[in-house]
């Protein structure tokens, strides 16, 4: 007997892949490019925050670049020591890791407790197998997110290292 085709799943996993893939990204700055796709990842997962912190020149520490709904990251430059912590395990690893339940002894950055984060999701962001940094989503209710989402959640982590190596490439271009 054929499975019946559940249409509001599939238009919703449709949706979830254009918000990626939609040309409208292509007139944007590079700049501009992380900062659409970590409001799309808010919208499409309904999260409250989405954050990417990339790695530094050490390869010692993950640092806030962008985010959207915790803009506090980036303005106050939190770093994390790879290996510590709740992004510094997703660094670590290599592998996707989530958390229902965001306190001092998962999550090393006071400022994701404090405003009441309880549900995190990272992805690594690796470009040719280089870890460039994560990407990580929040949400101020208890929510699992299921495989499909995470799955999703690393088409954007893809996407996002390709166009963090070519700024990188572009700047050491220019460089020379």
């Amino acid at each position: 007997m054929p499975r019946a085709v559940d249409t509001h799943h599939t238009e919703d996993r449709l949706r979830r892949f254009e918000a990626i893939a939609d040309t409208g990204l292509a007139h944007l700055r590079e700049e501009d490019v992380l900062k659409e796709l970590l409001v799309r990842v808010r919208d499409v997962l309904e999260a409250d925050t989405a954050t990417v912190l990339l790695l530094d020149n050490t390869g010692q520490q993950l640092v806030a670049a962008a985010s959207s709904g915790l803009e506090e990251e980036v303005r106050q430059g939190v770093r994390v020591r790879v290996g510590e912590g709740f992004a510094g395990r997703v660094a670590t690893e290599l592998k996707p890791y989530a958390i229902e339940d965001v306190n001092s002894e998962t999550v090393v950055n006071p400022l994701l407790w404090r405003k009441g984060l309880r549900g995190l999701v990272g992805v690594p962001l690796l470009a040719e197998g280089e870890l460039l940094g994560i990407l990580h989503v929040g949400t101020l209710r208890k929510r699992v997110f299921d495989d499909e989402e995470i799955h999703w959640l690393h088409l954007v982590a893809d996407r996002i290292a390709v166009s963090l190596r070519s700024q990188l490439t572009s700047s050491d271009r220019n460089a020379a």
